[in-house]
């Protein structure tokens, strides 16, 4: 007779088995649909470039990062999440596998269910929030679940484009830069708009003149389109505002 410990044992690891064998059954369903119904990459490509076609996605769509130099430039979050949906036959996710001591142990990945390429990323997340008091802990769930998302969304990017051709990566983004140049209106009705959204982040009106080295008034559409793909960068948690910016309390020392 099994003694109260081995019945506790058994009694925890039912509802583990179950739900595993309940996600092993989800996959094998989702492998079968992808190999039942194969993508079909010239409607995949379709899809993809009718999408980079909205100027709410362009607008999204690309990020720049100085580096040196040089500045890096690359799709965004937001558009390789498009490209993934319309490319097909695609599982990709961010997941929570383990919290403990005020930490999250996390993974992102992509899965082309077709061809059975994984790229996967695991990573650590702090429940601490960066405050000019200091680190503050996170006691609230919605708080947690917003910085683990956030820290997520660069790592599952990195997975989803590992699996997406590279050319089908630059046919969108060349998609979204037409769009953009097409859809841009007037610049000056645009300004206010764009102000609010970079003060939001802690980056000045007068922080943007001088980065631009003239008022904002005077600003062209070639100008705006590249404060938009810096204020993706920054969303995205690709750079900070640091990175081009200077800040305002740097001038007021001088």
């Amino acid at each position: 007779m099994a003694n109260i410990f081995e019945v506790a044992k058994a009694e925890r690891q039912a509802p583990v088995e179950a739900e595993s064998s309940r996600a092993i059954a989800e996959v094998e369903g989702q492998v079968l649909m992808a190999k039942k119904f194969p993508r079909d990459p010239v409607q995949a490509m379709d899809r993809i470039l009718a999408e980079c076609r909205r100027k709410t996605l362009a607008e999204q769509a690309e990020y720049r990062f100085p580096r040196g130099r040089d500045t890096i430039t690359g799709a965004s979050i937001r558009l390789a999440e498009v490209i993934a949906r319309n490319w097909g036959n695609i599982s990709f996710g961010i997941i929570e596998l383990e919290r403990k001591n005020q930490e999250s142990q996390m993974l992102a990945y992509a899965w082309d269910l077709e061809t059975n390429v994984m790229a996967r990323q695991e990573f650590k997340v702090r429940h601490l929030r960066d405050t000019k008091e200091g680190l503050k802990p996170l006691r609230d769930e919605r708080d947690v679940y917003e910085i683990t998302a956030n820290q997520g969304s660069r790592r599952l990017r990195s997975c989803i484009l590992r699996i997406i051709p590279g050319d089908v990566v630059d046919e969108a983004l060349k998609e979204c830069n037409k769009t953009l140049n097409e859809t841009i209106g007037n610049v000056q009705e645009r300004i206010p708009g764009m102000l609010e959204k970079f003060n939001e982040m802690g980056v000045s009106k007068t922080m943007i003149e001088r980065r631009l080295r003239h008022r904002v008034e005077t600003m062209n559409g070639p100008e705006l389109l590249s404060l938009i793909k810096i204020y993706n960068s920054i969303k995205d948690g690709i750079a900070t505002p640091d990175d081009y910016f200077e800040p305002d309390q740097a001038v007021k020392e001088q």
